[in-house]
């Protein structure tokens, strides 16, 4: 049971480690921007936001829900 916990603890450790290895390497290293509002291979196929397309959809509809009003 302790051999299986150490080697769990082991590869996750790898995995983490794998993942940060550009922040930890790299002077001032960063991870790219996981929004879809900010990726501009989305921004090229017309893919926006959720809540940006949602506003644009609902700027025109006299039913709109307001949000502020809830």
């Amino acid at each position: 049971m302790l051999k299986t916990i150490i080697i769990s603890a082991a590869i996750l450790g790898v995995g983490i480690l794998g993942m940060c290895a550009r922040i930890i390497l790299k002077k001032n290293g960063t991870f790219h921007s996981q929004d879809v509002g900010q990726s501009k291979a989305m921004h090229d196929r017309g893919v926006g936001c959720t809540r940006s397309q949602d506003r644009q959809a609902q700027r025109g509809n006299p039913l709109r829900l307001n949000v502020n009003d809830l």
